[in-house]
């Protein structure tokens, strides 16, 4: 399959008053890949996310989707252009059902209203084996569960690129297994882009097409997992030296 590039992030600045949070990060995503983003804790990875769909505007940069300028739209534009996310700290509706929770992003994502949402949280439903909880309300279920909604609910937007923050956090290792088998499967059989934060290096070092790794907002490494798992600032920033 051709691919062609579907996201393209140059020279990202972002400042919160004195604070510089992001400073020029640029990366690129290819349709089809899947990109992990990886780096301490306060590196800059969420607020890049939240620059990438609109909640920050950049100070300095620009963001092109498809080849069109993300800049300066709404979230709600940003998604319904192709861009669906799940966020650190889960957020369902805890109050709505599964389905109804999984309609949201049907509803209000790139497919909208038209074109029969309720079909597509059903298949969402499927293919993140929730089908039997669709009438359970969310508050009732399990927090790998309520991971597994917010995913559906981004699939659900008909994306072409999902950022998934940190999808692993908190998962024991079987719910780590099927949740990682389940990111390659999206991409696998919807062509789905991705955008991965993760802490949990196993799973994104075997998963992962391309790694980027940002340390106090700069990147300072992108390259294949191998590459990665070699460099020297990688290594001092982050992974820490391998066990003799």
């Amino acid at each position: 399959m051709e691919t062609y590039r579907l996201l393209e992030v140059e020279g990202i600045t972002k400042h919160f008053g004195g604070l510089s949070v992001l400073q020029d990060v640029t990366l690129n995503i290819d349709q089809g890949e899947i990109v992990g983003l990886i780096g301490p804790n306060g590196a800059g990875k969420t607020t890049l996310f939240n620059v990438i769909t609109g909640i920050y505007p950049p100070n300095e940069g620009m963001i092109r989707f498809n080849g069109k300028n993300l800049v300066g739209l709404k979230s709600y534009q940003i998604c319904r252009r192709g861009i669906a996310r799940t966020f650190q700290l889960v957020r369902v509706f805890p109050c709505m059902t599964t389905i109804e929770n999984v309609l949201v992003g049907a509803i209000y994502g790139k497919g909208g209203i038209k074109k029969r949402p309720l079909d597509e949280a059903i298949e969402c439903l499927k293919i993140l084996d929730l089908l039997e909880k669709k009438d359970t309300v969310s508050a009732h279920l399990t927090y790998s569960d309520r991971r597994l909604i917010e995913i559906a609910r981004a699939l659900a937007a008909k994306p072409k690129l999902a950022l998934l923050d940190e999808p692993l956090a908190g998962l024991n290792p079987s719910e780590t297994s099927k949740m990682a088998s389940l990111i390659q499967e999206i991409r696998g059989s919807r062509g789905i882009s991705i955008l991965w934060i993760e802490h949990k290096m196993d799973a994104i070092f075997s998963i992962c097409d391309r790694i980027v790794v940002l340390d106090y907002g700069k990147k300072i490494a992108e390259g294949v997992p191998g590459e990665i798992a070699r460099n020297e600032k990688v290594v001092e920033a982050y992974l820490g030296e391998p066990p003799k």
